[in-house]
């Protein structure tokens, strides 16, 4: 995972965040949000060791091949110059035997000469023999410092071997410990990457959260929802059922008892102006004036109009039928 990896899934966990904090408000994501920004604090921190330990480890393992290359190219010219010094030995053992051959054959020939002298009485050395005899030694004297010479070059190619061996071994110890190092590299590249394994598992853990919580509070809505209407339709029921209802024959029945007890009153009326004194000779007129008031009064018990209006429970009873309610699915 990279830096970029990171920032899009932050980008991403912000726009969610958004659309939460649209629907449900700040409250619902504010003990949240801290914790998702630390994970990806913590997940962006990861994300740039991991970088740059990857680079350390393409670095490493750029040095160890480097290495490796340089390693074989001394191994090459470590065996090519192993054959060159082989082939130098053989020469020069070549050139060594044969000069010990031609020392031997001059040494048996000097003394074959020196018995054939000693053999000849009284005679004296010859100039040719002495000038063979300073030959002989020039020879020798030249043989001997060539061998000289071929051992010290000898010596020479042996100290030689022995330092590119010294710096083949200082470079097979610095590959082992590179060779460890990239170990160890990948050693915590593997326990980055479990974190980071981990801290993804957390952000997805927290989003599952998220989700639970939006989908509890939509159910609290509706819960609300089916609530609100419940005791709106309660409240609409209790002022139904305080209002006054009345069939049309109970209105009928009450306006009879009506009129009944208007004419009981005026008959009431009648009786105790007839008992009342000093009023006989207004009799004619009080019944002259009666007989229109009783008419009026036979009007009055008479009930003219519109019948009264049915009930709406009667006009429109589907809007009165029991629903199920919240409550009730709860």
């Amino acid at each position: 995972m990279q830096v970029v990896d990171v920032y899009d899934l932050a980008a991403s966990i912000g726009k969610d965040f958004e659309k939460i904090i649209e629907l449900h408000g700040n409250d619902c994501v504010r003990g949240i949000m801290p914790k998702v920004i630390s994970a990806l604090e913590t997940l962006e921190s990861l994300a740039n060791n991991n970088e740059r330990e990857n680079e350390e480890i393409l670095s490493l393992q750029k040095t160890v091949e480097r290495l490796e290359n340089e390693k074989q190219a001394r191994q090459l010219q470590t065996a090519k110059f192993e054959e060159e010094l082989d082939q130098v030995e053989e020469t020069y053992k070549k050139d060594i035997n044969e000069l010990r051959s031609m020392v031997k054959t001059l040494m048996s020939e000097n003394k074959t000469l020196s018995t054939t002298v000693s053999s000849l009485p009284g005679t004296t050395e010859s100039p040719t023999t002495t000038a063979m005899r300073e030959e002989d030694v020039r020879l020798l004297f030249e043989l001997k410092e060539m061998s000289h010479r071929q051992k010290e070059e000898i010596k020479t190619l042996q100290r030689d071997i022995e330092h590119y061996a010294c710096e083949v071994e200082n470079l097979q110890n610095s590959i082992e410990k590179l060779i460890r190092q990239n170990e160890e590299l990948l050693r915590k590249n593997g326990s980055l990457q479990k974190q980071g394994r981990m801290i993804v598992e957390e952000k997805m853990e927290i989003i599952r959260r998220l989700e639970r919580t939006e989908e509890a509070n939509i159910q609290l809505r509706r819960m609300l929802s089916d609530t609100d209407r419940v005791c709106k339709d309660l409240q609409q029921a209790n002022q139904i059922d305080d209002e006054p209802r009345f069939t049309l024959a109970e209105l009928r029945e009450v306006l009879q008892e009506k009129n009944v007890l208007k004419g009981r009153v005026m008959e009431l009326e009648e009786e105790l102006e007839t008992l009342r004194p000093g009023r006989k000779e207004r009799e004619r007129d009080d019944l002259l004036c009666s007989e229109p008031s009783r008419v009026d009064d036979s009007e009055e018990m008479l009930v003219y109009g519109p019948l009264p209006r049915e009930p709406d429970e009667k006009l429109y009873p589907w809007k009165y039928e029991r629903k199920d309610s919240g409550v009730r699915k709860l």
